[in-house]
């Protein structure tokens, strides 16, 4: 009696989710709230109104090189655009001016180069080098960051044999901002580590020596996820410019309604909608690190 009930009810229920699987989707003509409900409108994938997330992620082999900034070799990632409704893959920037990886080959030193308009983040992914600005000379080398204000005059050097690679961010400053004096070197690896936000992140932020002066409300931290675990999945609305680097590891990426990878020098913006949850995936037993830049205009007055 009870094995023909366990039977009965597996085919009442396996009917029920056939038909469930079965009936028509109605067209939608707004993207569904994103939510865990299993009878949520969101459980279908509803390609005629859903973010189409390919456009939030790019990877630099994507782009042509140039040279810039004295003499780096420049391929864009992410580039000025509509963060609601981009013109091409990866222009969905709305407050920054760019964000690119910069290259100087070994045995080889930038022009020095200033500008007054627009003020610079490096992050140094792989190499070793030198930065020279206003007088000051830093030694900078995987794991530093480096601030740039506008009007300051600066050069990078690579004695190695090997290319310094970097991620750069560049910001234009408005009327009226008055920028740093010096430039600000640090590195996350002497920073105390920030445990369980969104679950797993491990984020660690920038010890500089001199406290950097951004014109837009952001700010720059390493995140890594342990071996085997997940970060929590959410959204961002209107005014969050969060930006997320893969700088170690190939990793899986819960976008929207898709699981896509992620490797080292892609990265990706969430979109500004609220419909579009993200969330990063170690699934392996090496160790992952990103890149997190939060422009947190939303956070303004409050």
């Amino acid at each position: 009696m009870k094995a023909g009930f366990t039977i009965l009810f597996f085919i009442i229920t396996l009917g029920g989710f056939s038909t469930s699987m079965a009936s028509p989707q109605q067209k939608l003509i707004v993207e569904p709230e994103p939510s865990f409900r299993e009878d949520a409108v969101s459980n279908h994938r509803h390609p005629e109104v859903d973010t189409n997330i390919f456009l939030y992620i790019n990877h630099w082999r994507d782009s042509l090189p140039y040279e810039g900034h004295g003499g780096l070799i420049e391929r864009d990632i992410l580039t000025p655009g509509d963060p609601l409704n981009p013109p091409k893959k990866g222009a969905v920037l709305k407050y920054i001016k760019a964000y690119e990886r910069a290259i100087l080959q070994p045995r080889t030193n930038t022009t020095p180069f200033k500008s007054d308009k627009e003020q610079a983040f490096f992050y140094v992914m792989n190499g070793t080098g030198q930065v020279e600005a206003g007088g000051i000379k830093a030694a900078i080398e995987e794991g530093t960051a480096v601030v740039i204000p506008a009007g300051l005059a600066y050069r990078f050097l690579n004695a190695a044999e090997a290319p310094l690679e970097m991620i750069m961010v560049v910001e234009e400053i408005p009327a009226g901002f008055v920028p740093n004096k010096e430039i600000s070197v640090g590195s996350y690896h002497d920073s105390p580590a920030s445990l369980g936000m969104h679950w797993a992140h491990i984020g660690r932020g920038f010890n500089y020596d001199i406290p950097p002066k951004f014109a837009n409300p952001m700010g720059f931290a390493i995140v890594s996820i342990d071996k085997f675990d997940i970060a929590q999945p959410h959204v961002h609305g209107p005014g969050c410019e969060e930006v997320w680097c893969q700088l170690k590891g190939k990793s899986l990426l819960f976008f929207g309604n898709r699981l896509l990878w992620q490797e080292s020098g892609e990265a990706f913006l969430i979109p500004p909608n609220d419909k579009v949850p993200h969330c990063s995936i170690n699934h392996t037993d090496e160790h992952m690190l990103w890149l997190y830049m939060g422009n947190r205009h939303d956070h303004l007055g409050k």
